[in-house]
């Protein structure tokens, strides 16, 4: 069992740094397909993990449901995110700052909910989306703080003005 949930979280934490990365592609809508692929492929190898019959169509409804019912406000800026690097150079760069983030942590948050779900014995079948929308919730929240704290920190900025010529 525990060499089970360590695989399960191996797999996550593949597929959420696979997610963040595909966030990166800079071509506005095949992001989001990437990783919609890398969510859909991650909860396809911890049903088969935990001997769970995969139903793709079953679980792109449950990820829809769940990141729709607990996250507009993030799926908005990820969509925006993405529309967003249409507009050249300025755009490019608001859209690596939204999409990577949100994708790992959206991705990351998906994959404990189910590995969790497969666990207590729990199918696609039986799925209860009401019920795991909170849990959903706080996993992304964590997720995302974990990816802010992730990131690079800020440049330093110098305390002194910096010297000048004499003329």
């Amino acid at each position: 069992m525990v060499d089970r949930k360590k695989r399960a979280q191996d797999l996550i934490k593949y597929h959420s740094y696979a997610s963040g990365a595909f966030g990166l592609i800079p071509v506005p809508g095949a992001d989001v397909a990437a990783v919609s692929a890398a969510q859909l492929n991650l909860v396809h190898k911890l049903a088969k993990l935990y001997g769970v019959e995969f139903a793709q169509e079953r679980t792109r409804a449950i990820v829809g449901a769940l990141l729709g019912g607990v996250m507009p406000g993030a799926l908005s800026s990820s969509v925006l995110g993405s529309a967003v690097k249409a507009v050249p150079f300025i755009g490019t760069a608001l859209g690596v700052a939204v999409m990577p983030a949100l994708s790992l942590a959206a991705t990351r948050a998906l994959g404990q909910v189910f590995a969790q779900h497969f666990e207590t014995g729990g199918t696609l079948l039986d799925f209860d989306i009401d019920a795991m929308r909170e849990y959903f919730r706080k996993e992304f929240e964590a997720a995302k703080g974990e990816a802010a704290a992730d990131a690079p920190a800020a440049a330093p900025q110098m305390d002194e003005q910096p010297v000048q010529k004499a003329v």
